[in-house]
């Protein structure tokens, strides 16, 4: 007996391997977003300001494949013009890149959000994920809410995180301090 190897099975081994790893990476590009969060702290206000840079990297792929693809397009045309067509992949990936890197793109996708945070009276943190909480009474601005526990989460580097604890604790020397886990959901 000889084992047969058919080269179509194999050619769609390969592609659906292929396609597999490339949703995957894109499923993964998705769910796993990082987010660049500054902080800053005066005597009465705090102001956290947070964006994603994942448009960076996707405006830099999307420019260097349009640059690669439109000479090997180019060559194709010049080959056979009905392929015209194919042309408008790159250009559009060129297209993309330039809209991505402007300004107002940029701007869609960060955040920034001002609060007091004189009155806090609990600092809860959480050593093992490097979160401070900070709890104070808020009234939202509607005419009859009342005042309101609200919490705003500090996310520290582990290496900075008792420094941090410090500048809140002198700060703030008559909030309640304790350290557990901090749920942020």
């Amino acid at each position: 007996m000889y084992l047969h190897f058919d080269r179509n099975i194999a050619f769609l081994f390969l592609l659906g391997g292929g396609m597999y790893v490339f949703f995957l990476i894109i499923a993964m590009s998705i769910t796993h977003s990082t987010t660049i969060i500054a902080y800053r702290f005066t005597e009465t206000l705090a102001e956290e300001y947070s964006w994603k840079p994942q448009e960076a990297a996707a405006a830099s792929f999307l420019k260097w494949s349009a640059i690669i693809l439109l000479p090997i397009v180019g060559v194709l045309i010049l080959m056979d013009p009905s392929l015209v067509i194919a042309g408008i992949g790159p250009l559009g990936m060129g297209l993309m890149a330039g809209m991505m890197g402007s300004q107002q793109a940029k701007q869609s996708n960060s955040r920034h959000e001002e609060w007091t945070w004189e009155k806090t009276e609990h600092i809860k943190v959480w050593r093992k994920r490097s979160i401070i909480a900070l709890t104070y009474q808020w009234k939202p601005f509607s005419k009859n809410s009342y005042y309101r526990p609200r919490t705003h989460f500090i996310f520290c580097r582990t290496d900075e995180l008792d420094e941090r604890i410090q500048f809140f604790k002198e700060h703030f020397p008559d909030a309640e301090y304790e350290e557990r886990k901090v749920n942020v959901l």
